[in-house]
């Protein structure tokens, strides 16, 4: 029989131990217990209750919107973190104006595990306005575009006009973090 040196005794012996590891080790942290990121275009948006904003508007208020993002996959999945929000109004012919709302910073995003079927929200802050009113967009879509995701979707505006805030220093429009 051929004699193994140390070093070659140990590799053996460590290739040994990492076949007989369990599964759920071996497997890495989606199997010990943190599914995967949700995959793009498995998360689909729209409007839930739970917002001060009204259809039409409520000028002269900062009002929030509430966005549940339904798992629409056929696994449970981990969102984390800001979706993408950007309103937008015009046409192709006559230009699109539009305005991207800069995140909370104030509010910590954490993991959030969807079940196929299951939904976590987020909340969008925002200046209504009259149509009438100074550096104001009337929107006709809101672009959604999950955390981690290239894939947006459209959803029908239907809160009125908004004050523009994109270059504002402390802007008034805003979007929370994906929660449960």
């Amino acid at each position: 029989m051929a004699r193994l040196s140390a070093r070659r005794a140990a590799l053996l012996v460590a290739g040994l131990m990492a076949a007989t590891m369990s599964p759920a080790l071996a497997a890495g942290p989606a199997a010990a217990g943190q599914p995967e990121p949700c995959k793009a275009g498995a998360l689909t948006p729209s409007w839930t209750s739970g917002g001060s904003a009204r259809p039409g508007g409520v000028p002269g208020e900062q009002v929030t919107a509430v966005v549940a993002l339904k798992n629409t996959g056929s696994h449970a999945c981990t969102v984390h973190g800001y979706p993408r929000v950007t309103l937008k109004m015009g046409t192709e012919t006559a230009g699109v104006q539009t305005e991207t709302f800069r995140e909370q910073t104030s509010v910590r995003p954490k993991p959030v595990t969807l079940a196929p079927g299951a939904s976590a929200r987020f909340t969008l802050t925002f200046l209504s306005a009259k149509e009438s009113d100074d550096n104001v967009i009337v929107p006709g879509v809101a672009e959604i575009t999950p955390p981690n995701s290239k894939t947006s979707h459209d959803l029908k505006w239907r809160w009125g006009p908004v004050t523009r805030q994109e270059a504002a220093t402390h802007p008034g429009n805003f979007v929370s973090p994906v929660t449960k």
